[in-house]
């Protein structure tokens, strides 16, 4: 009887992206864990950059009062940041997991996410912008 060879359906992600839920988690995918397990981060500063839609994840420590826990599993394939109160704080709105590019700054220890602009903000009386994709290109 002849062998068959199975055919991996998933390799090993070398871009580390970052996604965001619905419930307010944010979720490195396995290459942004084995960036942050290999500069030993477990605490994140949240930084806000709200002029250039950008978010930042800088490693801290444990008593940094502002420090957000990177809780990261043991098999080192994903991990999360609970973050739901930097989520509201940003207007960030988007009714499904989103998955963003991140890009490692080494000299800083921080991650950087460049956010899609009709996902974040807040009109003045503290409602989500319901800007889609055609208002800000267009």
């Amino acid at each position: 009887m002849p062998y068959e060879v199975f055919k991996r359906t998933g390799a090993r992600v070398e871009t580390p992206t970052l996604s965001i839920t619905p419930d307010g988690r944010m979720v490195p995918n396995a290459a942004a864990v084995r960036v942050l397990n290999a500069a030993s981060v477990r605490y994140v500063l949240l930084l806000w950059d709200k002029e250039n839609h950008r978010l930042g994840l800088r490693a801290t420590q444990k008593a940094n009062k502002n420090a957000f826990a990177v809780s990261l599993a043991a098999d080192g394939r994903h991990g999360g940041i609970r973050a739901k109160s930097f989520l509201g704080h940003i207007g960030w709105s988007a009714k499904q997991r989103e998955t963003l590019p991140a890009s490692w700054n080494e000299s800083e220890k921080m991650f950087e996410v460049d956010l899609p602009p009709w996902y974040v903000g807040r009109k003045k009386n503290g409602s989500p912008k319901r800007e889609t994709r055609a208002d800000v290109s267009g």
